[in-house]
């Protein structure tokens, strides 16, 4: 996630406004001065979904044994947050998730995670666009820096490149919304989505994986709360949707959707 200086003064004076006790308890324990990082990560200002913890949605996730390879080769403020990757790979341990799909491979950490938590011969496939994507000459993906989420193509699934756990990763290269996800190997018993994060994008990426899931499978998206788009496409699925039922998570920019067996 990248949110621009102007982005961030906007986000912070709605949430001033919207909860000013709140806000200034935080100015007064030093956040705001000291630890810039900790107020981007911990408030939100938008979507209206509970924040519920994982505990309650997944009895028993506390007893998982959750890897987390490469935990602070992260870029703090852009990359998961360590707390967000052991939700990731909890989840994946206690779904007994074996066929795993990620939209926005960013550096590849969120792919190594969930690598590492799979059931045995599982697989990770994540997908984003190719290194040789050039923002300059392509006018379908016209967003703003900060909706596009776009990784340098420099960084693109570095983490795993050559780690021992890269045998259970398959990287693909194309744009989600026009990619056929039935050539991907579905359904998927995990998909996470952290791509482009525009509107349009996160209701294309929410309405192919809902049409590639498992009978059991969770979808699980990221900056929920965070970014408007994001939230509102969460937001309405969870009112909308007959298949999941969906919480944002405490503690985390996740929203989680588990879905309930299709009717005989």
């Amino acid at each position: 996630m990248k949110n621009s200086f102007a982005d961030k003064t906007v986000f912070g004076l709605i949430k001033a406004i919207t909860y000013p006790r709140s806000s200034l308890s935080w100015v007064r324990r030093g956040h705001l001065a000291k630890d810039k990082v900790f107020v981007s990560q911990t408030y939100w200002f938008a979507g209206t979904l509970p924040r519920v913890p994982l505990t309650t949605i997944l009895p028993g996730v506390q007893e998982a044994e959750v890897l987390l390879p490469r935990a602070f080769d992260r870029k703090t403020g852009t990359s998961i947050s360590v707390e967000e990757a052991c939700h990731l790979g909890a989840i994946a341990k206690c779904t007994k998730a074996a066929r795993v799909l990620e939209i926005g491979t960013y550096d590849g950490n969120t792919a190594l995670v969930l690598a590492a938590n799979l059931a045995p011969e599982g697989q990770v496939i994540t997908v984003d666009l190719p290194p040789s994507f050039d923002m300059e000459k392509q006018d379908s993906l016209m967003y703003p820096d900060v909706e596009l989420n776009l990784t340098p193509r420099d960084q693109l699934g570095r983490q795993f490149q050559e780690h021992r756990l890269s045998a259970g990763i398959r990287q693909v290269y194309g744009d989600s919304a026009k990619l056929d996800w039935g050539t991907l190997g579905d359904p998927f018993d995990l998909i996470f989505i952290d791509g482009c994060h525009s509107e349009a994008y996160v209701r294309a990426d929410s309405q192919n994986a809902l049409d590639h899931l498992a009978p059991r499978g969770v979808i699980l998206w990221h900056d929920y709360g965070a970014f408007v788009e994001v939230s509102n496409v969460v937001d309405r699925l969870a009112r909308e949707s007959c298949r999941l039922k969906i919480f944002a998570l405490e503690g985390t920019r996740l929203a989680i959707g588990l879905a309930a067996p299709a009717a005989s």
